[in-house]
């Protein structure tokens, strides 16, 4: 039988962690922070998961002078007083503690550490096993056998004895004399002045205790001297170091049984606080009031009926379509689950053990399906659609969804918006976890080798969710101001990339073989030379190798370090380009890699072999800006800034008898800075034509226009580029590789020619300050909590924020809306041109040879004309027998 497992927890020094671990931004909607509780909170189910402790308590410190104190005055002596955005989390944290059952102790006059000693003591004494919860290394000393660990929670790492003498180099009994020898700044601990880590280490290791180092004869005299000068400091250091054992405690262990936390007991003080996330599953009766009622539609007759008595109201129905999981969307559908009101739910089972209607019963649903009349919230209803067009349904009458509901609301609160995050947030209700229902690793189970019962009662839950989600977000979307951008964008366009996405892309998979074959022969080359300039073969994909290379054995200046040795990122290796030619090739190598890796291979991996075809998936709701993002291929990340990324764009291509088009923005994000700001020197640009590369580099170099060379204007370009993502002079000079002085003089001539642009820049994080959002031309709003924060990182980061989300998020707007019009325009000009992919700022589509002037016309005619601004909006159309043609 297992001994008694007590868990000790060091709640001042963990929820000092937290506080600083994690943004100051996590509030409560009333303003109360809650980042380090949240960080405590999460702490609790770490330390929880596994075999209950029998016995358990979180020590915090109760303030006021201590023993060390009147051992040394200058002891702690430099720490800052608790922050007041922490102190107001004390009752907070207090409350998560009793919540979890945990006993909480205080003791005056006694360290949090001392106390957690002293009930270590006790623990060991009766031959219990002792985990102790912290991130501070003091408590390495209570490490004395296999039955103590130290737990630091926000590594996620146990140290026993061996872990901690590789990690210090010590054994735990030494650690007090370690420490008053190299001291410890966070508690002002002095120790020994000259005497480091390393060598506190070897000292230790030969004479195995302070005491034994201020006997021995035959030290080094320098040592000898630094010891005997400064001994009693180190005694006193020691003294500090050591934890106590034998402090008077108003409890005993014995009295710190735990007993384990209840879920309602936990979900109720994680809604107070809103730590939706951490929300576990309850009863499932415990939010309606009452058991649901799920019923499993098994034969066509009970279908039919369900259908035409339940499901034919006004009232919107939710709508959950189960999909097996190896390929969303595109995998079998396994059955479709419809929720016409709280906690009634109706499962058609197309697969699964038990009685079905088979892959036929699609048949039953289809007109209900694809009834425009019969209203439907779907989560993800872009999903719903791909899954569904794969059985030849096309999904109709869709109102609400609340992904994009949710993502309108916030888009940075709860990203990605799966439905498990709105249903906690919206509901405050915990879903089934998905492992509980089909398992994990070898053992887990196809959703079609589940029970018609269990599967359907999974997938009801999931429309029962979304129906009430939809309920709750609709109606905060109307008091916003917001249903609109959701009506007449967001969920128009989830059908366009469904379009999109059963489409694809089609690829010529020789083209993406040729290329990596071509790359991993130079790679391979590359990598000779590297190995040539190095002196000897290494992993040159290796960090950690790569940098004892260039640092300890090259003897190249380390230009910055990480944790866990030198840093070897591009920003680091530019500067040292001028230092070896192995730089070069180093660099050389990585552009082959990444080739090889991140494009070529994953392209050809990811074409369907019975389309032949990419179908990325398009992500609404990934992006904090608004834009679409692209996923399982990224192909957005497809690029153009080399003769080698181009080729790759080779490898899309049109079918015989089709033409790829791509259809591109000219300077989009600048347009809308003019329409915005309404800049004079702006709108006369792009009114009249003129080149604004050309004429801000005339700004930034003091010449006319007509001599501006072409290095001058990419300056210009990049500085105007700059404007929109809100860079400081600090990362213009590290992008343009010029002194700090000369960023910061580049971008006050930017804003004295464009004074309109400075203008609004104020005025826009002015009212952010002011307002909490901004708001971009589409009506999508993006909250950012950075702007209430004290900390200047956090804020500028904010403002920033402030000034670009309405210049980007209006682009993504842009977009969107473009989109939308030109797939009803090709559709209502009975072409059959196809858009294919949105990459940014670029359209691209797959046009019949003989469609190709009708097409250009529409895509051209939609783009130009999508908004209504103060400058004219340019689209510049290019087409080919592949993308790197037409583009």
């Amino acid at each position: 039988m297992a001994p008694p497992r007590v868990v000790l927890i060091d709640g001042t020094g963990l929820i000092f962690r937290a506080f600083f671990a994690l943004p100051a931004t996590l509030t409560t909607t009333a303003g109360l922070p809650t980042n380090a509780a949240f960080g405590f909170a999460q702490m609790f189910r770490k330390i929880l998961q596994g075999r209950q402790p029998t016995y358990g308590a979180v020590v915090f410190d109760a303030g006021g002078r201590t023993f060390r104190n009147e051992l040394d005055p200058d002891y702690k002596a430099q720490r800052p007083r608790m922050p007041d955005a922490l102190r107001r989390q004390l009752p907070s944290i207090d409350a998560l503690v009793e919540a979890h059952h945990f006993p909480i102790v205080r003791v005056p006059g006694v360290e949090a550490d001392d106390v957690i000693a002293t009930l270590w003591k006790e623990a060991r004494d009766r031959g219990m096993e002792v985990t102790v919860v912290s991130g501070d290394k003091d408590f390495a000393q209570l490490v004395t056998d296999d039955a103590v660990r130290l737990f630091d929670s926000t590594a996620e790492v146990f140290y026993d004895r061996d872990r901690i003498r590789r990690k210090w180099g010590v054994l735990p009994e030494q650690f007090p004399d370690y420490l008053a020898l190299v001291g410890d700044a966070p508690d002002n601990i002095k120790g020994v002045p000259g005497i480091g880590k390393a060598r506190a280490v070897e000292l230790l290791a030969t004479h195995g205790s302070l005491e034994a180092l201020l006997d021995a004869p035959d030290l080094d005299p320098g040592i000898a001297t630094k010891l005997h000068r400064h001994a009693e400091r180190a005694r006193l250091s020691r003294r500090l170091a050591t934890v106590r054992t034998d402090v008077e405690l108003p409890v005993g262990l014995l009295d710190l049984v735990l007993t384990p936390p209840t879920p309602a007991d936990l979900n109720a003080i994680y809604r107070t606080l809103e730590f939706f996330s951490l929300l576990t599953a309850e009863a499932p009766d415990a939010h309606t009031g009452r058991r649901p009622q799920y019923f499993v539609c098994d034969t066509p007759e009970m279908a039919r009926a369900a259908l035409q008595n339940e499901c034919t109201g006004p009232d919107p129905v939710g709508v959950h379509v189960l999909v097996e999981l190896e390929d969303p969307p595109f995998g079998e559908v396994v059955g479709i689950a419809l929720c016409p009101r709280d906690a009634f739910g109706l499962y058609f089972p197309f697969r699964g053990p038990g009685t079905t209607l088979g892959v036929a019963g699609i048949d039953l649903l289809t007109d209900w399906l694809e009834d425009a009349s019969r209203p439907k919230c779907v989560h993800d209803a872009k999903a719903a659609m791909v899954s569904l067009g794969t059985l030849e349904v096309q999904l109709r009458g869709v109102v609400g969804d609340p992904a994009l509901a949710s993502y309108l609301m916030d888009p940075t609160r709860h990203l990605p918006h799966r439905i498990e995050q709105v249903a906690r947030a919206t509901l405050q209700r915990a879903l089934q976890p998905l492992r509980g229902l089909v398992g994990g690793g070898r053992d887990r189970k196809r959703f079609g080798e589940l029970t018609v019962d269990r599967a359907g009662a999974y997938a009801c839950h999931l429309a029962d969710a979304t129906l009430g989600c939809w309920r709750v977000l609709e109606e905060q979307l109307d008091e916003e101001g917001l249903l609109g951008v959701l009506e007449e964008i967001d969920l128009p366009l989830a059908e366009v990339l469904a379009d999109m996405e059963q489409t694809g892309i089609l690829v010529d998979p020789a083209v993406f073989d040729e290329l990596g074959r071509g790359f991993e022969a130079e790679r391979a080359e590359v990598e000779a030379e590297v190995h040539r300039l190095a002196g000897r073969a290494f992993n040159v994909g290796s960090p950690k190798q790569l940098g004892t290379v260039l640092f300890d054995e090259l003897g190249l200046p380390v230009i910055q370090r990480t944790k866990t040795g030198y840093s070897t990122a591009s920003e680091v290796l530019d500067k040292l380009r001028a230092s070896h030619p192995i730089i070069d090739a180093i660099e050389r190598w990585r552009t082959l890699d990444k080739l090889i890796n991140t494009y070529t291979e994953v392209l050809v991996h990811s074409t369907k072999p019975a389309t032949g075809r990419i179908h990325t998936s398009f992500q609404q709701t990934a992006s904090a800006s608004g834009r679409l993002i692209t996923t399982d291929p990224d192909l957005q990340r497809t690029p153009v800034r080399s003769p080698e990324f181009r080729r790759v764009r080779e490898g899309f291509v049109a079918p015989p008898g089709h033409l790829v088009v791509s259809a591109d923005w000219s300077q989009i994000e600048l347009r809308l800075l003019a329409h915005l700001s309404e800049d004079p020197v702006l709108l006369d640009a792009y009114r009249t034509g003129a080149d604004l590369h050309a004429r801000t580099a005339a700004a930034l170099f003091d010449c006319p226009e007509a001599a501006v060379t072409p290095e001058q204007r990419n300056v210009g370009k990049t500085v105007n580029f700059a404007t929109i993502y809100g860079q400081g002079a600090t990362a213009l000079s590290q992008q343009l590789h010029i002194p700090h002085k000369d960023a910061k003089t580049y971008i006050d001539r930017f804003f004295a020619l464009y004074a309109g642009v400075a203008e609004w820049r104020d005025q826009t994080v002015t009212r952010a300050h002011m307002d909490g959002f901004v708001d971009t031309l589409g009506g999508r709003r993006r909250h950012i909590p950075e702007l209430a924060t004290g900390n200047w990182s956090d804020r500028s980061y904010g403002e920033r924020i402030a000034m670009n989300t309405p210049i980007q998020g209006s682009a993504a707007d842009l977009c969107k809306v473009a989109m939308i019009g030109v797939h009803r325009a090709l559709r209502d000009q009975h072409l059959d041109a196809r858009m294919v992919l949105q990459i940014h700022d670029e359209l691209l589509f797959e046009v019949p040879e003989g469609e190709l002037e009708a097409t250009v016309a529409c895509v051209r005619a939609v783009m130009t004309g999508a908004w209504a601004l103060a400058v004219p909006l340019v689209v510049d159309v290019g087409w080919g027998r592949s993308w790197a043609e037409a583009h």
